[in-house]
């Protein structure tokens, strides 16, 4: 449900709940109104608290991904990464290592946890297809696509990840 609320409110995810499901509920009779609690919410306290679950399952579970996914960096990689990313936030000219964590994290739950057929592919392909919401909005996007590394397949994808 989390994830079907999160998908139909990608334009206008501060409407408030009561408005949503009164729009679900047209046809419906019982009156949503009287319902206080959801006076105060919105869709996108509903999102937030379902990434805050993906996050979290993520943490338990990508590690699990198969070993395919798992090709170790050569040093030309690490040093494409390391040229690429901020660890102290302090330049704002690279990626921030928080953001590309976790956008690596988010792309390896929702996509390397299935059984697919990717590991050759580029990893920029995904990374850098900003329809997939693998990035927080404050990150522009112009700066992920001057700087990610054009190196990593999508089964360096899990080494990446825990070197940053």
């Amino acid at each position: 449900m989390l994830c079907f609320i999160k998908e139909l409110s990608i334009q206008n995810n501060n409407m408030l709940i009561l408005d949503f499901i009164d729009q679900w509920l047209k046809l419906a009779r019982y009156n949503i109104a009287s319902i206080d609690i959801l006076k105060e919410f919105s869709l996108k306290h509903i999102i937030a608290y379902y990434v805050l679950i993906e996050e979290q399952v993520a943490n338990s579970i990508i590690h699990n991904i198969d070993d395919k996914f798992k090709i170790p960096l050569v040093q030309q990689m690490k040093d494409s990464i390391n040229k690429a990313v901020s660890y102290n936030s302090q330049n704002q000219q690279l990626i921030p290592a928080r953001a590309l964590v976790l956008a690596l994290k988010r792309f390896i739950y929702r996509f390397l946890l299935v059984n697919s057929n990717i590991e050759n592919q580029n990893l920029n392909t995904y990374i850098l297809d900003f329809t997939l919401d693998l990035w927080t909005d404050d990150i522009k996007q112009e700066l992920i696509k001057k700087l990610f590394p054009t190196c990593l397949l999508v089964s360096h994808a899990y080494n990446a990840y825990t070197f940053i």
